[in-house]
């Protein structure tokens, strides 16, 4: 009995997660579709040869209705997506109790965020 509920738990959660990944490329598709239409509409990216890569820039931009920068927050969303699954990934599997798990996870989404901390700051 007990076994048959942890198998549901666990059918329940890899559901949620999975809706969660589709959510996020649908959001990112969709994100950059706005983007290549903007492009198409205006002709070009909205800033030359070069891309949006300071989030500032980037939120003028998408206020300012730059292709570049719509197409940029789509990639960033498509990033982000599966890093935001390992993250509920930890919760999941605390769900379930399955604490080694659980660790390995918190070591991956640590190395992951390091990782962005130190792509953001450009130096390694």
């Amino acid at each position: 009995m007990k076994n048959n509920q942890k198998i549901t738990n666990e059918t329940q959660i890899e559901t949620a997660i999975g809706w969660f990944l589709r959510v996020g490329v649908f959001a990112a598709v969709t994100v950059m579709l706005i983007g290549i239409i903007l492009f198409f509409l205006h002709g070009s990216t909205g800033y030359g040869q070069t891309i949006p890569s300071d989030l500032s820039v980037l939120f003028k931009g998408i206020i300012a209705l730059k292709a570049g920068a719509w197409i940029m927050l789509g990639i960033f969303i498509l990033i982000l997506t599966p890093t935001i699954r390992v993250f509920a990934s930890i919760f999941a599997f605390l769900a379930v109790k399955d604490h080694l798990y659980a660790g390995i996870t918190t070591l991956v989404f640590l190395i992951l965020l390091l990782a962005a901390f130190i792509g953001l700051q450009g130096k390694f």
